[in-house]
């Protein structure tokens, strides 16, 4: 496993979101991924605390992995069960956070508001999460808010101690996404990349990219971390 063979944020379990809506879908997905060069998926199925507990989000989690299992194939992707956490007041109180995350890397994928402007309230729920797990917080798809944000709300999200930052491939294709993501590259900030894959038309996975597009970077020392002691 290691940053270059790894999917960090993509919707691949069968019918658990608005990602792969069925068992074929799925597998179309993970077979691209395999031809991609992908050996490790953390699948990322949306949680939302207002609609449903965090028991039966891990149960329907459960039983759309093992529909997947039931079908493995010869040079699958090994897959990392975790979630995109969406950002909501009082989440830091949510019982059972942890069990959200991806066990293996004891990481937090967290989805900031997608259709709300940035308020202070973001951060601070996100550094009480940080405190009160313990865990590594990674912000899902930075590139999303490039027309939402300014500089300063920027400089307020990337100064979230100790997170990590996910980009979707698709920002190489955006002008601002891409000029965004080399920008953080140059100031040494800590970025993992993700498909962020849901269905096999206009979503489909793009992982062939990273190589492309990242062949002379070198993942920081935080980024690295994430992979000690996993197989």
């Amino acid at each position: 496993m290691s940053f270059f063979d790894t999917d960090f944020h993509c919707h691949v379990l069968p019918g658990i979101d608005d990602g792969a809506a069925n068992l074929e879908v799925s597998l179309g997905l993970i077979h691209m991924q395999a031809e991609q060069g992908v050996k490790t998926v953390v699948a990322t199925p949306h949680y939302r605390q207002h609609q449903q507990s965090v028991a039966r989000f891990l149960q329907n989690r459960q039983a759309a992995y093992e529909q997947v299992m039931a079908h493995a194939f010869p040079g699958m992707p090994r897959i990392l069960l975790a979630a995109e956490i969406a950002l909501e007041r009082n989440l830091s109180e949510l019982a059972d956070i942890e069990r959200l995350g991806c066990a293996e890397m004891n990481t937090l994928l967290i989805e900031l508001p997608l259709f709300e402007s940035y308020r202070k309230w973001m951060v601070e729920e996100i550094e009480e999460i940080s405190y009160r797990t313990g865990m590594q917080i990674v912000i899902a798809h930075l590139d999303r808010y490039v027309d939402m944000y300014s500089t300063k709300d920027y400089s307020d999200i990337l100064g979230i101690s100790g997170a990590i930052f996910q980009f979707n491939l698709s920002a190489f294709s955006d002008r601002k996404g891409k000029k965004l993501v080399k920008q953080l590259v140059k100031d040494e900030y800590p970025i993992i990349f993700g498909t962020d894959c849901h269905n096999l038309e206009h979503r489909k996975s793009n992982f062939d990219v990273l190589a492309k597009q990242m062949k002379k970077y070198e993942p920081s020392i935080t980024v690295e971390r994430l992979f000690n002691g996993i197989d």
